[in-house]
């Protein structure tokens, strides 16, 4: 059985058996809450409540909301990894969902959360609610702070080091380690912006098996970048991105968000990630080892770097080294509009030697909730 917690707008829209009495969910992952939004067209927005999961589905047509929401919750779950055995599981459990009223005011803040970023996400740039739900599951959330940060990771600590039931029922045998890579949990590697002098670069700490969609995230918030345009990894003879007709060169490109890391390349490897096709800022990235997992240590994170990111749409390579020129001389007769673009579009940008891996978190928050833009 599955516990639906709804907000009263939810109850008020959608019928189904009502909760009794020391009702529990009989699934690994507890009870989901649930509300409506009044996005057009409408959504049913369900979050879980152990892991703070999102998912977004049509709230149309309502009369079946109940019965669309165990395949809605698999198919979020299958997205993020979780081995078939434990999504088959939840799935079994769900086969009876009843409604019960909210009793979490913390889950219900979350909710909010997600409905106000996800709507600008929804409206701008990812029509797919599925699209949606994956993009919110990599919020770090308050409520989170002192575990996983994410509610992503959240999931993956649960079935990796979850009680010893969730493993046995739950998880498939792990798959072999990647090519020549080692039993170390997390990966290194160092991302440089090539074509500048001196050279613009970034360390950063991922997991193994982080789809290249979301490594494209966490170079561009280790870098300073706005996630304004298109990306593209080039590894081997094959390109990852985003699949765009009007970008098609002639070469297929396949959609990064199905590919994880430790697939596509082992320890050692180079490749190339292109962002802006326009200015064409490329940068070589290189897998450099494998790093023992340490109590308390967060991932993703930035741990090492050096010199500021290029702003956006500055006009590449050369066009940072030409703005670097005019912003450093008060006498060129560009130089007052220059340092008044940086002031208004490129977020005051004027020390080119200036990084800190701590603005990490924040840029990776701000890319995945469009503050930024």
């Amino acid at each position: 059985m599955l516990v639906l917690r709804g907000t009263k707008k939810l109850r008020d829209r959608v019928r189904g058996p009502v909760a009794k009495v020391g009702d529990e969910s009989s699934t690994v992952l507890g009870d989901w809450f649930a509300t409506a939004l009044f996005w057009k067209p409408q959504v049913a927005l369900l979050v879980n409540q152990r892991t703070l999961l999102p998912v977004f589905v049509p709230l149309a047509p309502a009369a079946t909301l109940t019965k669309r929401i165990p395949d809605a919750i698999a198919a979020a779950l299958r997205r993020q990894g979780a081995p078939e055995e434990f999504v088959a599981a939840e799935l079994a459990a769900m086969g009876e969902v009843r409604i019960a009223p909210t009793n979490d005011r913390s889950v219900v803040g979350v909710m909010n959360e997600f409905a106000f970023h996800g709507e600008w996400a929804f409206r701008e740039r990812l029509p797919d609610l599925e699209d949606v739900g994956y993009q919110m599951s990599s919020l770090l959330l308050g409520p989170l702070r002192n575990s996983e940060g994410s509610p992503d990771r959240e999931l993956i600590a649960l079935l990796n080091g979850g009680p010893s039931n969730v493993i046995s029922l739950h998880r498939s045998p792990a798959p072999p380690p990647a090519r020549g890579s080692d039993t170390a949990d997390v990966l290194q590697l160092k991302v440089t912006l090539l074509n500048t002098k001196p050279p613009i670069w970034r360390r950063i700490l991922v997991e193994p098996a982080t789809p290249l969609d979301r490594l494209h995230e966490f170079i561009q918030a280790a870098f300073g970048w706005w996630n304004c345009h298109l990306y593209e990894f080039e590894i081997g003879r094959t390109s990852y991105g985003v699949p765009d007709p009007d970008w098609d060169f002639g070469r297929p490109v396949e959609h990064a968000r199905r590919f994880a890391l430790n697939k596509v390349a082992k320890i050692g490897d180079s490749f190339r990630y292109s962002y802006d096709f326009g200015d064409g800022w490329e940068h070589k990235v290189t897998v450099e080892k494998s790093v023992p997992r340490e109590s308390g240590m967060t991932v993703p994170t930035c741990v090492d770097g050096r010199r500021a990111c290029p702003p956006e749409d500055c006009g590449g390579p050369w066009g940072y080294e030409e703005l670097l020129k005019i912003v450093a001389d008060p006498s060129h007769p560009e130089h007052a509009e220059r340092m008044e673009w940086l002031e208004e579009w490129a977020g005051g940008r004027r020390d080119p030697n200036a990084f800190d891996p701590n603005d990490f978190a924040g840029n990776l928050n701000a890319i995945r909730s469009g503050a930024i833009e």
